[in-house]
């Protein structure tokens, strides 16, 4: 996996090399046309693209710096909520968040704002019509269950969730879930999965609570 994780850190910064000179190209294009072209916008769209997947490829093989610190995860939550409700609402779902208001627990925000937001932005792009984040302890753990009545997962797609590429979306990388299982284990706690096609999906998210 060191390797594996050293090779896509290699190939990532000498895809993005060229990526930014080709980048400038189509820009400099754009500004000199005197019609508005729409294959240049396209092109743009297409080399953000990879440009996005370049850097989720450095962020999924370098070693990630867990900073921890006690935090309330209502809070954590709460920003999460309030920056993708707009997303929300671009795919056609309401997003509410119930929770308790002191929830303590030791993590890296930073890095639970990404998990979040990776698990919410997949409830928002399911074709659900609501998404609910609910947040609860139990004696030693808190448990996040982010609920949607979108279009579900079946069986064996949920047994290779968090695989490198493996995404069934037509621009999705799958990087995304991969890299929210790795945030998840650095912070010593689970995610589970419970779907019905057609039905929707809860992810279950537990992380220690502060004792």
């Amino acid at each position: 996996m060191a390797v594996v994780g050293e090779l896509a850190a290699g190939i990532a910064h000498e895809i993005r090399n060229p990526l930014t000179s080709l980048r400038g190209f189509v820009q400099l294009f754009q500004d000199e046309s005197k019609e508005n072209n729409p294959l240049h916008r396209i092109m743009l769209d297409e080399l953000e693209r990879i440009n996005t997947i370049a850097s989720e490829l450095l962020v999924l093989s370098r070693p990630q710096g867990v900073v921890f610190q006690r935090c309330n995860l209502r809070q954590v939550l709460g920003d999460v909520v309030q920056l993708m409700d707009t997303d929300a609402q671009l795919n056609g779902a309401t997003l509410c968040l119930q929770a308790e208001e002191e929830l303590s627990l030791e993590c890296d925000p930073n890095q639970l704002k990404q998990l979040f937001i990776n698990v919410v932005k997949n409830a928002a792009e399911s074709g659900a019509s609501a998404i609910v984040v609910r947040a609860f302890p139990s004696r030693t753990q808190i448990c996040v269950a982010v609920e949607d009545n979108g279009c579900g997962i079946s069986g064996d797609r949920i047994e290779r969730l968090g695989e490198p590429f493996y995404s069934q979306k037509e621009r999705g990388t799958g990087l995304g879930l991969t890299i929210s299982h790795k945030i998840v284990d650095a912070h010593h706690g689970s995610i589970q999965y419970k779907s019905e096609l057609g039905t929707g999906t809860t992810v279950f998210i537990t992380l220690p609570k502060v004792q």
